[in-house]
């Protein structure tokens, strides 16, 4: 017994489908609209970011006594408070030895053979993270060779090369500092600017 198209329509609504395509149309833009904020609402004010807005800052223990020379030059600078201990810190710079993992691709007989790898891994990478969401704000990667004549110096940015070869760990320092300096006054200035327009 074929059922009547009220049954139908009735049973189309109760199952969340919509009536027709017009108003399935009307339904969807209407919450579509519903999520854009009108002219006169503000949206949410764009986080700024910690390296600006930190206060205090841990260096853990490095190779060559690389964290104290750091230190140093961190306190010379006056940006942050330094520590020793990443409870309750800011900020946490870390260095770390990049380990590279091994690529396979199969050769003759179907034999993994390792895959050649054409860059090479950094020295050493030291990273600014977020204490509390471990968020990477930072990453310098220390490159053991010195830079050639046509290549020009990385900019200062959330992910920059240093050249070390030849540097001692007091001069390695000063250049890892000088980066993360330039970086983070730059967005400094794009802060100031935005808060003027």
């Amino acid at each position: 017994m074929p059922q009547s198209e009220s049954s139908t329509e009735k049973r189309n609504v109760r199952a969340g489908r919509p009536r027709s395509l017009a108003s399935g149309f009307a339904l969807s833009l209407t919450l579509g609209l519903a999520v854009i904020p009108t002219a006169g609402q503000q949206t949410e004010p764009k986080r700024p970011n910690r390296l600006v807005t930190a206060k205090l800052i841990c260096v853990t223990s490095m190779e060559d006594n690389l964290d104290q020379w750091i230190l140093d030059d961190l306190r010379a600078w006056g940006k942050y408070r330094v520590t020793g201990d990443p409870e309750g810190a800011d900020l946490v710079m870390r260095a770390y030895k990049p380990e590279k993992e091994p690529r396979y691709r199969v050769g003759r007989e179907g034999i993994p053979q390792p895959k050649g790898e054409r860059r090479e891994l950094p020295a050493l990478s030291v990273t600014v993270v977020d204490w509390v969401t471990n968020e990477r704000l930072w990453e310098a990667e220390i490159l053991n060779k010195k830079p050639k004549s046509q290549d020009a110096e990385p900019s200062p940015g959330p992910e920059t090369q240093i050249y070390a070869r030849g540097l001692k760990p007091d001069q390695l320092a000063q250049k890892l500092t000088r980066k993360l300096r330039d970086y983070v006054e730059g967005l400094e200035k794009q802060k100031a600017v935005g808060t003027k327009q």
